[in-house]
C-alpha cells in the first residue's frame, strides 16, 4: 500500500472517531433519567433508536418538509449537564403509541410527532410537562380529547388536526391562557 493511502485512511479513521467522541460526550452530559426515559420513549413509539443531543443525517430540508428527526439538548451548564429540550419525529412512520415517560423530560419544551401512525390517546401524564409547542398532527389518535390538556398551562401552539379524535372540545382548553394556536 502506498504512504499517501495509509495517511489518508489514518485521517479518515481519526476524523470517524473524534465525531463518535463529540457526540458521545454531548449526550453523555444528559442526566441518567433523562436517557432512561429517552429509551422508553423510543420502545413506545416503535422508533428502534434516539440519539439524544444532535441532529440527525436527515434533518428538516426544503426537499423533504415534512421530515424531521432531531433532538435538540441545553447546552451544559457549568457542572456538565444539559437537558432534553425539544423532540422532532416527522414523517418517520412511527407506528406505536405516545409515551407516558416524557412527562420524565422536566426541561422539554416542544415535541412533534406529526405525520406518523401513532395510535391511543394523549397520556395523562403529560399534565405535568412544561410544553410550549405540541404537534401531533397526522397520526391516528382516538378517543375524546383528553380534558387535562388544559393543566399544561405553558402551551402556546397545540395541533391535533387529522386524527380520530370524536366529542367536543373540552371547556378545560379556556384555561391555556398563553395558547396563541390551537
Amino acid at each position: 500500500m502506498s504512504k499517501g493511502f495509509l495517511i489518508f485512511m489514518f485521517t479518515l479513521t481519526m476524523l470517524l472517531f473524534f465525531k463518535e467522541t463529540i457526540i458521545l460526550a454531548r449526550s453523555g452530559c444528559l442526566p441518567e433519567k433523562e436517557k432512561d426515559a429517552l429509551r422508553e420513549i423510543a420502545e413506545s413509539l416503535g422508533k428502534k433508536h434516539l440519539n439524544p443531543c444532535h441532529e440527525q443525517e436527515r434533518p428538516e430540508s426544503p426537499d423533504m418538509p415534512s421530515y424531521n428527526d432531531s433532538i435538540i439538548c441545553s447546552s451544559p451548564s457549568a457542572d456538565g449537564v444539559c437537558h432534553v429540550e425539544s423532540i422532532s419525529l416527522k414523517g418517520q412512520d412511527l407506528a406505536g403509541v405516545l409515551p407516558p415517560s416524557l412527562a420524565n423530560l422536566t426541561y422539554l419544551k416542544s415535541i412533534d410527532l406529526t405525520r406518523n401512525y401513532l395510535s391511543g390517546t394523549i397520556p395523562k401524564e403529560w399534565e405535568e410537562t412544561k410544553l410550549e409547542y405540541m404537534s401531533l398532527m397526522a397520526n391516528r389518535l382516538s378517543g375524546p380529547i383528553p380534558k387535562y390538556l388544559g393543566n399544561i398551562s405553558t402551551l402556546v401552539y397545540m395541533n391535533l388536526e387529522s386524527n380520530r379524535f370524536n366529542g367536543t372540545v373540552p371547556a378545560e382548553l379556556g384555561k391555556l391562557v398563553n395558547l396563541k394556536t390551537l
